[in-house]
């Protein structure tokens, strides 16, 4: 499921090389948690803004139908401090940040490219939905 996913895509390690801790974050879910989790796109995606460790940003994307109720996240180190961002189509009041990402830009998944976003910095790491 998503463990397994996630060692397939190379993720639970570029997550760990980054400074993560993966069991502490992803490993308390839900079955059903789990399960949706396992269904986003997981991308490691090279960064090259000042201060990125290792230069690149885990991203969660769910798909399509999923983004009007559920967030793209992202989790990165920047200037040796973990950060977790969650981000949604749609204001919520959660938000204190908003960013529109260019569609041709290289260092966000295409998919939510070209399009207003709407985001707060997570104090930790875990998933938003287990955070529900």
């Amino acid at each position: 499921m998503l463990k397994e996913k996630m060692e397939q895509l190379g993720i639970r390690q570029a997550l760990e090389e980054l400074g993560y801790d993966y069991d502490e974050i992803f490993g308390g879910l839900s079955r059903e948690l789990m399960e949706v989790y396992a269904s986003y796109s997981w991308q490691k995606i090279t960064c090259m803004k000042d201060g990125i460790r290792s230069h690149y940003v885990i991203h969660a994307v769910p798909s399509e139908e999923l983004l009007k109720d559920h967030p793209w996240e992202e989790w990165f180190f920047q200037d040796n401090k973990p950060h977790h961002h969650v981000l949604f189509t749609k204001k919520q009041d959660c938000c204190d940040r908003e960013i529109f990402i260019p569609k041709d830009d290289k260092e966000h998944p295409a998919k939510i490219c070209g399009r207003d976003w709407y985001y707060y910095e997570d104090e930790n790491s875990l998933p938003y939905l287990a955070q529900k």
